[in-house]
């Protein structure tokens, strides 16, 4: 597992979520990052949309968050936990019925 800095640029949907992951030494990587362990409703249903609007309250665009990645997805996107405070936000996420364990 590899931790790192990342911005957020944009909420895709409701596991997925646009970073420009700091690498360190002045090297940037921007993905599409699956959240790990949570599958949230697809984005053209009703709860899908509150899903993303979930993910969207404790995500601001251009928030500085901190992730863990321990790979990448069958799709080549970075698989991460986005960390808060004692927690995670994927824990959140199933926590408050917004996704389902993956």
């Amino acid at each position: 597992m590899y931790t790192y800095k990342a911005t957020v640029n944009r909420i895709v949907d409701g596991d997925t979520v646009n970073l420009t992951i700091d690498l360190g030494f002045r090297l940037f990587y921007t993905a599409n990052c699956r959240l790990s362990g949570i599958n949230a409703p697809e984005i053209n249903t009703e709860e899908g949309k509150t899903s993303k609007i979930a993910l969207s309250i404790m995500l601001g665009i251009g928030d500085k968050v901190t992730i863990n990645s321990t790979g990448l997805d069958k799709y080549g996107r970075p698989i991460v936990e986005i960390l808060r405070k004692d927690t995670t936000v994927n824990k959140i996420m199933l926590d408050n019925n917004h996704a389902k364990p993956y």
